[in-house]
């Protein structure tokens, strides 16, 4: 049986990697939509929100706000300028 993007973004690497692809296209769209693939794969906005130590109207507002994502993609680009990328890398591989 075939696993469907939402079960390979709960394991922590798979989701890194999906984000980063988001990163390195410096398209604020892309990345607020790769966000959300991952907070619905984590469970929604409640669990992720809890998981983040954020309140879940804060997540919100970060994840459907354009200039959030700008300002994220902002950074990536001062960074570029100092030769470095900003990635989205797993710290555990258990998903729970």
């Amino acid at each position: 049986m075939r696993e469907t993007l939402f079960q390979r973004l709960k394991r922590p690497r798979e989701a890194g990697r999906y984000l980063t692809r988001a990163l390195n296209q410096e398209e604020p769209a892309e990345l607020q939509g790769r966000l959300l693939d991952v907070v619905h794969a984590h469970g929604g906005f409640g669990r992720a929100a809890k998981k983040a130590a954020l309140s879940e109207w804060r997540m919100r507002l970060v994840l459907w706000d354009e200039e959030e994502a700008r300002k994220i993609l902002r950074l990536c680009a001062i960074l570029r300028g100092f030769g470095l990328r900003l990635a989205a890398v797993a710290i555990k591989e258990v998903v729970k």
